[in-house]
């Protein structure tokens, strides 16, 4: 096991990287801020996720998050060489490859979030291919959404 007082100074390093990157993070989180409200604004008023709107914000969150940990690496390994070097390396895929893996599977959410919607609140009147809304389960052909019982 490396010896933790030969990495207190990748610690030190880290924290500013940390620092000036959180600072980076936080100005793109507040320009994604209008893309996140449009789709509480749809789930809150329509009872339903957007798969466009998801994936945008999706789609901005891994690349912001790819780019923070690169930046963050990319400090540490400047002032590192060695042990810590390759540490820091495979700790930097690994986070890359952590982070794809749960975006990929943040992929599900609209379908499943729209199918207990509509178990919920009833189908939806304005749903767009690919939010994961189907017709009404139980619903008989020719029925009108509107008519389905709730219980």
């Amino acid at each position: 096991m490396p010896d933790a007082g030969r990495f207190s100074e990748l610690g030190e390093q880290g924290s500013r990287a940390v620092m000036e990157a959180a600072a980076v993070l936080e100005r793109e989180l507040a320009a994604g801020l209008a893309d996140a409200r449009a789709a509480t604004e749809r789930l809150t008023g329509e009872h339903r996720v957007d798969q466009e709107e998801f994936d945008r914000l999706v789609r901005r969150v891994s690349e912001n998050t790819h780019q923070l940990i690169d930046a963050v690496s990319e400090r540490v390994l400047a002032n590192t060489t060695g042990e810590v070097s390759e540490h820091t390396q495979r700790l930097t895929a690994n986070a890359h490859d952590v982070l794809d893996l749960l975006l990929g599977l943040g992929s599900l959410v609209p379908g499943l979030a729209n199918r207990g919607l509509q178990d919920a609140f009833g189908p939806q009147r304005t749903a767009r291919p690919g939010d994961g809304a189907g017709p009404a389960p139980g619903a008989a052909p020719g029925e009108r959404p509107d008519e389905r019982p709730r219980g």
